[in-house]
């Protein structure tokens, strides 16, 4: 319950009681000054009664005549006269009803008025005795109509009050719903400053101190990421080009050609300057390097539509375009563009294009390429290149596999998959080595018929994003694993690899969105998601809006294959993943000034790093080393 719920009921406790006691207080009091008027009525009517029946003597009709005359004045609720020898008695009573007074007022009011008894006399001899009660009648009227008006007026005063409570409320707790707005940011990774002090000094004080807090944290990750930003250009750029090194391509490379991030393949540009060091004879180093900058800008920008993509210089005459999904047709096109401002960059130079000129090695990979086989190919499309007299491009592209199967062969075995929901779940652990536990189990999916159909997910990803059905496979996938019973997870944490294209595809959320709405209420385990670093550095809004539908329902998100391809990794402050996943070997390259650089954006941010692909115990005692305690890969079955 927030403060100031509990403060408005505390206080409204008060004011009700308050006022509750007042109004309690001024009725007792009207109450009993009510019943006092009406006994002193009584007393003085009661003598006049006496002398009337006094003078009535022993005439028994007169007497009753009096009697009904009095008790016709509405004074008494009783009048009983009893003659001295007791021969005549006469009584005169009001039961009837109380009109304009409810019942249950009459019997928590209990009004009780005290019977007074008289004697009658007739010069010295007493002819009698009268007992007359006073009309309560009067009273419970007069006291109804007054308990509405306290009501009317306890009513009011209670609204007015807490009208006046909840805004003095507002006003004075303001600060703290301020407060609490700057503590949710620090929450969310975002550095916001209040810039307003409040005046309650209490509330000041917190205040200053959390924007300290703050302000320490933000100079921590600027600096972090400063740090970051310097060690990454040094380990992974050219410093002439700025564009990525060998170093940087090898690493990235053998996740850019992974089944899960590609489609049909791509194209690899790999191209070799027939002489740097003559152009710099020629024309000087300064302008060779403007030069080499403005190409490698072509470069980028020939490059733009390619989220994927990756432009390095390998040395220092050779760079390389790796392009996922490019056609061989679009891929020459690039290449007769890049042969183009290659020759406007000669003419401008002035340079000799018989001495000085590119050759471009274009080769068309299919999905079940290794990186060594690219790497080799797209060598030996360069060599062809170099060895064509007549032209300076060679295309290298690779027939298509015999044994792979075709196009409509993977349609019918995902169609009939997904229509039978053939779908098997696997789970494998990401361990805690420092606790020996089990941090969460990252969920794969094969299709699984029971009988002579199965196969990986490698097997058949690349086919089912080319088809169009990547989005139906991971919302049966997901429903499978959310509405079946998944004894193996209660209490544990799991986690899901999305694929690019299924987050690209506008009916994927809400098919999300309604599954979440129907069952996500019910799970007995916390699911987290996650998406490719590169993916999320390029399309950072649309992961944005992913991730509040995971946290609406209680869901994480993770980042995985991270190369920290940004250099800023203001991103990971923006999108606030619970985790990172990189790579062994891109963990176990870092420098120890980059590794700290990168520990420190993390920990600014709360964002644990964890090595996939950590294959053997050698590999784990480094990154122990490293502080870096949470794996996954074939070295887990060994713990």
């Amino acid at each position: 319950m927030t403060l100031f719920k509990q403060m408005a009921l505390v206080v409204s406790f008060i004011i009700i009681t308050m006022l509750s006691g007042v109004m309690y207080i001024n009725y007792e009091s009207a109450k009993k000054d009510m019943i006092t008027t009406l006994y002193e009525t009584t007393v003085n009517n009661i003598s006049t009664l006496t002398n009337n029946l006094a003078d009535a003597g022993n005439d028994t009709v007169l007497l009753s005549t009096i009697i009904d005359s009095e008790f016709d004045g509405g004074y008494f609720k009783l009048i009983s006269f009893t003659s001295n020898d007791g021969a005549f008695t006469y009584k005169q009573e009001d039961r009837d009803k109380i009109e304009g007074v409810p019942s249950w007022f009459i019997k928590y009011t209990d009004i009780e008025v005290e019977t007074i008894t008289a004697d009658v006399s007739s010069g010295w001899s007493i002819i009698g005795e009268v007992k007359v009660a006073g009309d309560t009648n009067i009273v419970y009227k007069s006291l109804y109509k007054m308990f509405i008006k306290l009501l009317y007026l306890f009513l009011v005063f209670v609204v007015l009050s807490l009208i006046t409570l909840s805004i003095m409320l507002h006003f004075i707790l303001k600060p703290l719903k301020l407060i609490q707005k700057q503590a949710e940011s620090i929450l969310n990774n975002e550095f916001v400053i209040q810039e307003n002090e409040p005046y309650t000094t209490e509330f000041k004080e917190v205040v200053k101190g959390m924007n300290a807090m703050v302000k320490r944290v933000e100079d921590i990750f600027i600096k972090g990421n400063d740090a970051a930003q310097r060690n990454s250009e040094l380990l992974y750029n050219d410093p002439v080009t700025k564009l990525f090194n060998r170093r940087y391509l090898m690493l990235k490379l053998p996740d850019l050609i992974k089944l899960e991030n590609k489609t049909e393949g791509g194209t690899t540009l790999f191209i070799a300057f027939s002489s740097v060091e003559l152009i710099s004879k020629t024309i000087g180093n300064r302008d060779t390097d403007k030069i080499l900058i403005s190409f490698g800008e072509s470069l980028k920008e020939l490059s733009q539509k390619f989220e994927e993509c990756v432009i390095a210089r390998v040395n220092s005459t050779e760079f390389i375009l790796i392009l996922p999904d490019c056609e061989s047709d679009e891929a020459s096109a690039i290449a007769t563009i890049i042969n183009e401002n290659f020759s406007k960059l000669s003419q401008k130079y002035r340079l000799d294009s018989d001495t000085i000129f590119i050759n471009i090695g274009l080769y068309r990979y299919k999905p079940s390429v290794s990186l060594g086989d690219l790497l080799t190919r797209s060598d030996s499309a360069l060599s062809n290149a170099k060895a064509d007299e007549t032209r300076n491009t060679y295309l290298y592209e690779e027939k298509d596999d015999e044994n792979a199967m075709g196009k409509e062969q993977w349609r019918s075995i995902i169609e009939d998959a997904i229509s039978k929901k053939y779908f098997g779940l696997k789970f494998y652990p990401t361990l805690n080595t420092k606790t020996k536990k089990v941090q969460h189990k990252v969920m794969t999916f094969s299709i699984d018929d029971g009988a002579d159909k199965y196969y990986f997910y490698g097997d058949f990803i690349a086919a089912a994003i080319n088809l169009g059905l990547i989005s139906k496979m991971y919302i049966i996938a997901l429903s499978k694993l959310i509405t079946s019973q998944q004894k193996e997870l209660d209490g544990t944490l799991c986690s899901i690899r999305l694929s690019n294209e299924f987050i690209k595809d506008p009916s994927a959320f809400n098919d999300l969105s309604s599954l979440f709405n129907r069952y996500a209420k019910d799970l007995k385990f916390k699911l987290y998601f996650e998406v490719s670093d590169s993916f999320a550095v390029h399309n950072t809004l649309r992961v944005k809006s992913i991730v509040e539908l995971f946290n609406q329902h209680g869901f994480d998100f993770g980042i995985n294959s991270f190369t920290g391809e940004s250099n800023n990794y203001a991103y990971l402050k923006e999108l606030n993943p619970a985790f990172i996943k990189a790579d062994s070997s891109f963990l176990l390259d870092q420098s120890q000034d980059s590794m700290s650089a990168l520990q420190i954006v993390t920990d600014s941010l709360g964002i644990e790093i964890i090595a996939s692909g950590v294959c053997n115990e050698d590999e784990l005692k480094k990154l122990n080393q490293m502080n870096i305690n949470i794996v996954q890969g074939p070295v887990t079955d060994k713990l």
